[in-house]
């Protein structure tokens, strides 16, 4: 009987940070970050496709929308799935040193200088993805919020992804339990991203944009452009997960300068 080909738990990270980036629809044995990536993991692409799927039966956003994975899951699945949850930092630094000792990957892998939520550019005709080396929980968090936005800003509408951010309505550092929700999630330019951060501008319980007394006072066309003229104005809907009002009572009371 030959030997069970078991999964390291290298590999099993690297997998997830595929995972964290590449969209449902598109983990498939013939995806080229698929097969180039089981080649630096010695695994056959079909073998490393089944396992991206594996960890989609896990994911509450895939199955909460009436899609499934693989019914065969592991326990080191199971259990990887359930460290990201609970020590989501040494989990993303795992992550970070698995991808980090492949050897000579073709795909740039760099470190996100911004809050988790860089930009990942889909090239279409056979171009891999750029696989970015960041906190893997993010990135899951921005592929589903950007997904249930149609990659579109909430507030202008902007369909650029590379200038798009997955924002956090309660911020990451404030509950461990809201981060991978996308209900705690917006699409938003990356102005709007930090203004939202900042607490330069929130969203009413009828989700229309209010603006902070120091917007407000701005006179250049630019703010004008980028925010008077939105005040008031209700978010453009995700198709799933409306925006959670409990989310939002909490920036407008803790984060958005009165």
């Amino acid at each position: 009987m030959a030997a069970v080909n078991h999964w390291t738990r290298d590999q099993l990270l690297v997998a997830f940070t595929l995972y964290s980036q590449i969209p449902f629809g598109k983990l498939d044995s013939r995806n080229p970050d698929i097969v180039h990536y089981a080649a630096l993991i010695d695994r056959t692409p079909s073998a490393l496709a089944m396992k991206l799927v594996n960890f989609a039966s896990l994911d509450p956003f895939i199955t909460d929308s009436g899609r499934r994975g693989l019914t065969r899951v592991s326990k080191a699945d199971r259990a990887l799935w359930l460290e990201m949850n609970e020590n989501a930092e040494v989990f993303e630094l795992q992550c970070q040193q698995a991808m980090g000792q492949l050897e000579k990957p073709a795909t740039q892998l760099f470190d996100s200088n911004m809050k988790g939520d860089s930009g990942i550019k889909d090239f279409s005709g056979g171009e891999r993805t750029t696989i970015i080396k960041a906190r893997v929980g993010q990135q899951l968090f921005r592929k589903n919020v950007l997904h249930v936005y149609e990659n579109r800003c909430c507030i202008t509408e902007l369909e650029e992804p590379t200038l798009l951010v997955a924002s956090h309505i309660r911020p990451w550092s404030h509950g461990a339990e809201h981060r991978l929700n996308p209900s705690n999630g917006l699409c938003l330019s990356s102005l709007h991203d930090r203004a939202f951060d900042q607490g330069l501008i929130t969203f009413n319980e009828h989700l229309e944009m209010v603006l902070s007394p120091q917007i407000k006072k701005l006179k250049s066309s630019i703010s004008e452009d980028n925010f008077a003229k939105y005040e008031g104005r209700k978010l453009r809907l995700p198709i799933k997960f409306i925006p959670d009002e409990g989310q939002m009572a909490y920036h407008r009371q803790n984060i958005f300068i009165k």
